[in-house]
């Protein structure tokens, strides 16, 4: 069970038809999928290579896969990014930007980390946005989010 575990990724879809036919057929192959409130249409799937290239021929027409823009291939979300954006997905009191990648000054900068707070372990780039400091985590080529303002001391390095 280990060896398979390690094997699994993230990947972000988007449903584009038929959506409760797609997570009916998520559920009965018992494949981990995880949506968003505020973007109903956007789902994480965690799974093999084979699994989303199965599901990519069988869903084609219901279920976009976000692929990698250079080799054209379903493009995996590393855990480390997922950890970080489970961790800023549900905090609605002041809710996270999600924002499209077309800027690319949105990720030019220091990485740095939150080391304490509600946001304690994230990691991304600091940008302004909206006259606050906040930590911006790119999911995918396509896809970021950003969190509500973290304070500076909140903040370190990462090297």
């Amino acid at each position: 069970m280990q060896k398979q575990d390690a094997q699994l990724k993230w990947f972000a879809t988007r449903t584009i038809r038929e959506k409760s036919y797609v997570l009916q057929v998520l559920e009965y192959e018992g494949i981990r999928h995880v949506g968003i409130n505020d973007l109903r249409t956007l789902y994480f799937i965690q799974c093999t290579d084979a699994v989303i290239h199965r599901l990519k021929f069988e869903l084609y027409d219901k279920l976009l896969i976000y692929r990698d823009a250079k080799n054209r291939e379903p493009q995996p979300i590393p855990d480390n990014v997922m950890q970080t954006f489970f961790v800023m997905a549900p905090y609605h009191d002041e809710p996270v930007i999600y924002l499209p990648v077309d800027d690319p000054s949105f990720f030019e900068g220091k990485r740095k980390r939150v080391i304490s707070g509600i946001f304690k372990g994230c990691e991304g780039i600091i940008r302004r946005i909206k006259g606050e400091r906040r930590l911006i985590v790119k999911l995918n080529d396509r896809a970021a989010v950003a969190t509500p303002y973290i304070p500076r001391e909140h903040l370190e390095d990462i090297e």
